[in-house]
This record gives C-alpha cells, sequence and structure tokens, in this order.
C-alpha cells in the first residue's frame, strides 16, 4: 500500500517541496523521495533512528547527491513523525 504526500524542507535558506510516497508493508514503514534522478528511502534503523539510503537511479549510474539536502529531510521528517 503506498500514500502519496508532499514535506516542505528549509535547504541552504530556500524552502523546498518533495513529493514522497509511504510504502508500508508488514512490519516496515518506508517514506520514498525522488531527489534529481534518485529515489531515496528513509526509514528507522534498528534503534529506530531515521536512515536514508539511496534506493536506484533512473539513469542506472550513482549521482551525487547533497548531504546537507539529505539530513535537512531527514531532520523534518523527524518533526513530522513524532
Amino acid at each position: 500500500m503506498e500514500e502519496l504526500f508532499t514535506i516542505t524542507i528549509l535547504h541552504n535558506g530556500v524552502e523546498k517541496e518533495l513529493a514522497g510516497k509511504l510504502r508500508i508493508s508488514a512490519y516496515t514503514h518506508q517514506f520514498i523521495f525522488t531527489i534529481g534522478e534518485s529515489e531515496i528511502v528513509v526509514e528507522k534503523d534498528d534503534e529506530g533512528n531515521l536512515r536514508a539510503l539511496t534506493a536506484s537511479s533512473s539513469s542506472g549510474k550513482p549521482q551525487n547527491i547533497d548531504p546537507s539536502l539529505v539530513q535537512a529531510l531527514i531532520n523534518e521528517m523527524g518533526k513530522e513523525i513524532e
């Protein structure tokens, strides 16, 4: 089951809206975002902290994604799901 949503983050002083999907399966919840040509999966790790993983790239090549953008996304997601 997937549910679509948008989240607004502040990155380098600029507000950005990212479209996301919530994927629920069995015991896991994953939040999937497309940044550039890459899919980023945000999920909780075994300790309950949020982590981001690169799931795929439409070009098949690794993409350089600004780590501060991913950190801003994780910070905002942390606020939203508490």
